[in-house]
Order: structure tokens, then sequence, then C-alpha cells
């Protein structure tokens, strides 16, 4: 049997595998040799039934049987002569199947990339220092206050904070346009859910009254065919109401299921919870410097294969639609996931090799600290830390965290690490994206 291999680029090869014609001449005898003991044919008795009789009927299924298998077969034994390890299933293209001639077919894959993580020195890491402070609970106990606001009815123009329910109309050179119009629709004003121009036009509306005034949309505006251009909305306000928050007494913090101290063990409970996040956000905020990091002190090829298979764990985890035959939809989903698709397996492919490398193994203690840990704010942690021993592939995930971690601080003790004063709000609250729509569906 002949091999060769071809490098079509950093990680796709091809196997061109020869088949003595031989070999495949002798399994079809010996499969048409086999058949004849034992099939049956009218007019003859089992076993009795005339060799060529047997190669007319059944020697065209015979030949295609043996030719998968042996393609198969043979494929095996070249890759494992040359020391190939395909990801995913290769494909194979036939290049000669002629009788009386050697079995030729190739076999074309992706492979992973052979490297050396290296550049640690070179990581960049700002480790965020901050404490909780009485402003921040303060400013979580108005978050708290805020979710149980009620709405009443005001008999006077409308200001910022106040809810008002519309109905609006726009048209552009007088033709109506998609989003253009809406019906009973609730906009808070100051809350960023429509355009801020158009918010401003609601400041002072009474209630059943109505308003004319021309909007233009910013030339980044998300539907493209109304960017820029200037649009006359009529809108007529049902109501406007304005926000009454609870006081913070001790029915304000039973309400939070704070059975001791009132108020004062509502703000004790906070500051804990908020204590916890604080720690979670400065882990994570240092491991994405760290992997951002290390992506880019080692950029590495990364296959199609598995970028093509994250994309489609991202996919389903946003519930999109599995059809992977329609063009359109394959073109969105590698539009919407590939690049964190593509990073995701850079990054693991990394991790694996880095842990190979540097014979580091997971923790088992800190496995069952991180499980103890999460477990601990559940009704039940003993039976949320069984559950997930009794449950391999969910105990398979908190292992692959917890090695992260322990790579992240294989690399922390390598990296360039600066302090830097912060503060809860700046580490817990992610930059605004500014609202450009008319109204958010």
């Amino acid at each position: 049997m002949q091999v060769s291999v071809e490098t079509l680029s950093d990680l796709e090869r091809r196997v061109t595998v020869q088949v003595p014609a031989e070999r495949l001449a002798k399994e079809i005898q010996d499969r048409l040799q086999s058949l004849s003991r034992r099939v049956k044919v009218d007019g003859f008795r089992p076993g009795k039934v005339p060799f060529k009789l047997v190669k007319r009927l059944y020697g065209d299924q015979v030949r295609y049987e043996a030719v998968s298998e042996l393609m198969q077969n043979s494929l095996h034994e070249a890759l494992t002569a040359e020391k190939l390890n395909p990801l995913g299933g290769p494909r194979i293209e036939p290049k000669r199947l002629e009788d009386g001639q050697d079995l030729e077919y190739c076999a074309t894959f992706e492979v992973l990339p052979q490297f050396e993580p290296t550049g640690f020195d070179t990581i960049k890491v700002e480790r965020p220092s901050a404490e909780v402070a009485e402003p921040d609970v303060d400013r979580m106990l108005d978050n708290l206050r805020q979710q149980r606001v009620t709405w009443s009815a005001a008999e006077r123009p409308a200001i910022e904070g106040d809810r008002v329910r519309i109905d609006f109309e726009g048209t552009i050179d007088g033709e109506s346009f998609a989003g253009g119009k809406g019906d009973n629709v609730e906009v808070i004003l100051g809350k960023g859910a429509m355009l801020k121009d158009f918010e401003n036009q609601l400041i002072g509306v009474r209630p059943d009254s109505e308003v004319e005034f021309d909007l233009t949309f910013p030339e980044s505006y998300q539907a493209a065919q109304i960017a820029g251009k200037t649009a006359r909305f009529k809108v007529r306000a049902r109501t406007v109401e304005e926000p009454r928050l609870p006081e913070v007494d001790e029915t304000f913090a039973a309400s939070f299921d704070v059975k001791e101290n009132g108020v004062e063990g509502l703000k004790r409970s906070l500051r804990e919870n908020m204590e916890r996040e604080l720690r979670d956000g400065i882990k994570a905020a240092i491991k994405r410097q760290v992997m951002q990091g290390l992506l880019d002190a080692n950029p590495i090829p990364v296959p199609k294969v598995l970028v093509e298979n994250e994309i489609e764990h991202l996919s389903k985890q946003l519930h999109f639609p599995a059809d992977n035959k329609d063009e359109k939809t394959r073109q969105l989903k590698a539009q919407l996931f590939e690049p964190e698709a593509r990073r995701r397996v850079a990054l693991g492919l990394l991790i694996s090799r880095l842990a190979e490398a540097q014979e580091i193994k997971v923790d088992n203690q800190r496995v069952r600290n991180f499980l103890e840990t999460m477990a601990s704010t559940y009704q039940e942690p003993d039976e949320v830390v069984r559950w997930y021993e009794q449950t391999p592939r969910a105990l398979d995930n908190v292992r692959a965290m917890v090695l992260e971690d322990q790579i992240v601080d294989w690399l922390l003790e390598r990296a360039q690490v600066t302090e830097k004063a912060s503060t809860f709000a700046e580490i817990m609250t992610p930059d605004p994206q500014p609202t450009e729509a008319v109204r958010q569906e």
C-alpha cells in the first residue's frame, strides 16, 4: 500500500492512498466464496450455487461493500503509520475504481495545530482593588426600591422619571415606515428605551394631550433605510404617571425574607452579597485580561471544524434556528458567533496545551471548594454538591472551570501585574451601550 501526505494549509492535510489491485481482488473473491456457501437461489441446494452465478447476481454489491470496508481499513492504517489524527470525519474522494486497477482515493481533513505556548512575561494585567462602601449599599437599597415601584396618575406636565403611555405615528415625506407606529406604548422618561430626542419631546406633555415634532434619525441608526432621515411624528399622550417608591422600613425588609434586625439586617445581607459579587467581579476582570494576554502572545491557527462546532454550540444556547441547510441562516450564524467561537477554540487549545506542557492537573480540593461555595447560595447545599458529584457531565464542566482558574494563577505568577484602585460600581457595572432606536422591541 502506498501513502502520500500533502499539506494544503496550516491545518489541512490530504492523504492519498493506493491499495494494490490484488488486495481488493482477494477481498472480493473471499466475500463471494463466503456468500456462495450460504446464499439461497431457486433451483439449487444451499452451498451448491455455482460461483459464476453468485458473482453475476451479487458481484456489484459485494464489490461496493469490499471497496467501502477496504477504504475504511486502509485509511486507518495510513493515518496510524503517518501519525495523523483527523478532526471530524475525513472527506473521501475516490480517484480510481476500475476493475483490475489499484484502488486509489484521497482523504482530506484538518489536524490540531502544533505549537508551544510562550510570551507569558508579556501579559499585562491590572488587578482592580475595591471595597463595598456604604454609598454602594445605599445605591443597591435604592435599586431594590425601584424594583418595588408603584405608579399613580399625575395631573401635571410630565417630567423625567414619569411613565407616559402614548400612541405615536411617524412619517417620512408623508409615507409611513417600519417601526414608526405604536399604540399604548409605555415610556419611562429618562430610561433611554427610545431615542433621547424622542423622549425629550415628551417632557411637559399632559394626560390626553397631543404633540407633533420632527426627529432626525442618527446616521448610524440600525435601520439603514431611515438612517439620517427626518421623520414627522404625531404623538398622543394617554396618561402621565409618577413613581412612588416604598419606604425603607421593617415591612420593606421583611418583603426580602429578612427575619432579624429589620433594615439593618437587610443592609448586612446586601453587603455580604455585594462583597461576594465584588470578589467574583475582580476575579472575572483579572481572568479576562490574562486570557486576552495569552491569546495576544500566541496567535495560533484554529481548525475550521472546531470553530463551526462552537458556532453551533453558541447558537443553540441562544435558541437560534438549527437549520444549517439554509445559506442565509449559516451566514447569519457566522456573522453573529464566529469571532467568539474562534476566540473560545483558540483559548481551549492554548489552555489544553499549557496544562499538558506544564503538567498542571486539576486540583480535586479546589473542585470541592468550588462546589461547596456555589452550593452555599442554595437552600440545600449538600443536595447540590451530591447532584454534581453524581452527574459526570456537570462535574466535568466544573473541573474544566477549576483548571482554567489554575492556569490563570500560573500565568499571573509570570505576568506583569499592577494594582489599580477601583470602585464597586466600576467593577460591577458594564459600560453603558447607547440606545439608537425609536422603539426597543
